[in-house]
C-alpha cells in the first residue's frame, strides 16, 4: 500500500512533464510589460556607440577641413601653429579653433612629438603670438609694449626671443645675432676667490679652534661661498660677464667679455668699462659692436 501511494504522489509530477510546449510567442508578447527588444538592444550598444564615436586623445592629432569635414594628418610646424592659434583664442579673444577634447589630444601629440610649444610661459606665448600677427600685418602690440617685454623674456634667459640666426636690415646693411650667457666661464671666474676662502677660512678654524680638516672645509663652504663672490666682483674682476655669440657676417664662434679685470681699464685712459664692447672678428677680421643691456652683437653700418 505505501509503495502504491507514493506511485500516485508521482504521477503528477510525471504528467506535466508530459504537457505539451508552450507556444512560441513574439518577443513583445512574452516580455509582457518589459521594453521591447529593439530598445534593449539599442541600450546596449549606445555605450559602445559612444565609446567608438569618442576621441582617445593618446591618439594622433588629425586636423578637420572645414570645407569638406576630411580629417588629415598635419605637419609639426603646422600643429604648433593650431595651438598657439588656440592660445591666442583663449587668452586674446576670439573665435575657437578647436573644441576641448580636440585642444587636449594636439596638446598631447605635440608632447609626444618633443615640442617645446606646450612648456612656454603665457608671456612667451604672448610674444610669439605677436611676431605673427607682425609679419601678418595685423600688428597687435605697440613698439614699446614690444620692447619692454621682449627684455623681460631675454634677461629671464627664455628661448623665444633668442635668434639661431642673424638678422640683416638691406637699408643700413647692419647685421644682428643674439648673444648667450657662457654659464661655465661665468662660474669659472668666481672659482680663484672661492677657493682662496676656503683656504682662508680652513687656517682660520685650525689655527684658533683646532677644527679637523675634513670638518673645516664643510663649515667653511657656506662663508667662503659669499666670500668668493665678493672679492670676484670687487677685488679681481668689475661687473663681470662672460657671453658667447656666432659672428653675425662668418659664423665664427666668439666670447664676448664684458666688465674690468683687478681695474686695468678703469685706470687706463679707457675709462670705465662700458655696456659696449667695439672688437674684430678673429676669422673674417670684420668690426662688430657688443652690446651688454641688449644681449646683441652687430655689424657696423655700412658706409654711404
Amino acid at each position: 500500500m505505501l509503495a502504491l501511494a507514493e506511485t500516485l504522489l508521482l504521477l503528477p509530477s510525471a504528467s506535466a512533464l508530459m504537457l505539451p510546449a508552450a507556444p512560441h510567442l513574439p518577443c513583445r508578447a512574452r516580455c509582457g510589460h518589459f521594453p521591447a527588444c529593439s530598445s534593449i538592444t539599442m541600450v546596449e550598444t549606445e555605450p559602445a556607440a559612444a565609446a567608438a564615436s569618442s576621441v582617445d586623445i593618446y591618439d594622433e592629432f588629425l586636423a578637420t577641413d572645414v570645407a569638406t569635414g576630411e580629417r588629415k594628418k598635419i605637419e609639426l610646424g603646422e600643429k604648433e601653429k593650431l595651438y598657439l592659434d588656440c592660445l591666442e583664442a583663449t587668452y586674446f579673444g576670439g573665435d575657437a579653433k578647436l573644441g576641448d577634447e580636440e585642444f587636449d589630444q594636439l596638446k598631447v601629440d605635440l608632447d609626444f612629438e618633443g615640442s617645446q610649444v606646450t612648456l612656454y610661459s603665457k608671456q612667451e606665448v604672448k610674444f610669439l603670438i605677436a611676431n605673427k600677427n607682425y609679419r601678418m600685418g595685423n600688428p597687435t602690440m605697440d613698439d614699446k609694449e614690444y620692447d619692454a617685454l621682449r627684455r623681460t623674456l631675454k634677461d629671464s634667459g627664455s628661448p623665444v626671443v633668442l635668434h639661431e640666426a642673424p638678422t640683416c636690415r638691406v637699408d643700413t646693411g647692419v647685421c644682428k645675432m643674439d648673444m648667450r650667457v657662457d654659464e661655465g666661464k661665468q662660474r669659472l671666474l668666481y672659482f680663484p676667490g672661492t677657493i682662496a676662502g676656503l683656504v682662508l677660512f680652513c687656517e682660520l678654524l685650525f689655527w684658533t679652534l683646532g677644527t679637523d680638516p675634513i670638518l673645516s672645509i664643510i663649515i667653511a663652504s657656506v662663508p667662503s661661498y659669499f666670500f668668493g663672490v665678493w672679492f670676484t666682483e670687487n677685488v679681481f674682476a668689475q661687473k663681470p660677464l662672460v657671453t658667447n655669440s656666432a659672428c653675425p657676417e662668418c659664423n665664427m664662434l666668439l666670447t664676448v667679455y664684458f666688465g674690468d679685470l683687478f681695474g686695468v681699464q678703469t685706470d687706463s685712459a679707457q675709462g670705465a668699462p662700458t655696456d659696449e664692447v667695439d672688437f674684430t672678428c678673429s676669422q673674417c677680421k670684420k668690426p662688430l659692436k657688443a652690446n651688454r643691456a641688449d644681449m646683441i652683437v652687430q655689424t657696423l653700418p655700412k658706409a654711404v
